[in-house]
């Protein structure tokens, strides 16, 4: 699986964003580092001037974010510690890409 996601890391389209996520503190063994961790989202092909292409970059950036923090149900993430620090990694990961766009609408569609 680790192996899939470096090849589709490399795949993608040359206009991208980088999402930086921190480390996780307290990581156990299992814990994946992901302090160096990114994934490159192209929007090359997305209009972000209307809200439609940002609806779509807003779900490319939750699926980086995903890709990034493990999955987030328990019983793939295998335990509720690890299940939570998913979680909170997700949601670092999304908010930080979504600021780093500096725009109001996607702010909102962020905010639900």
């Amino acid at each position: 699986m680790k192996e899939s996601n470096q090849v589709r890391k490399l795949l993608i389209a040359s206009a991208v964003i980088v999402l930086g996520i921190p480390a996780i503190a307290g990581a156990t063994p299992n814990t994946r580092d992901v302090e160096d961790d990114a994934v490159r989202v192209s929007y090359a092909d997305l209009n972000l001037a209307n809200e439609a292409g940002l609806v779509k970059l807003y779900a490319r950036l939750k699926s980086a974010s995903r890709t990034v923090c493990g999955p987030r149900s328990l019983r793939e993430a295998g335990s509720l510690d690890q299940l939570s620090r998913n979680k909170v990694c997700y949601q670092n990961a999304l908010s930080k890409a979504v600021a780093k766009f500096d725009n109001a609408t996607l702010d909102r569609i962020h905010a639900g």
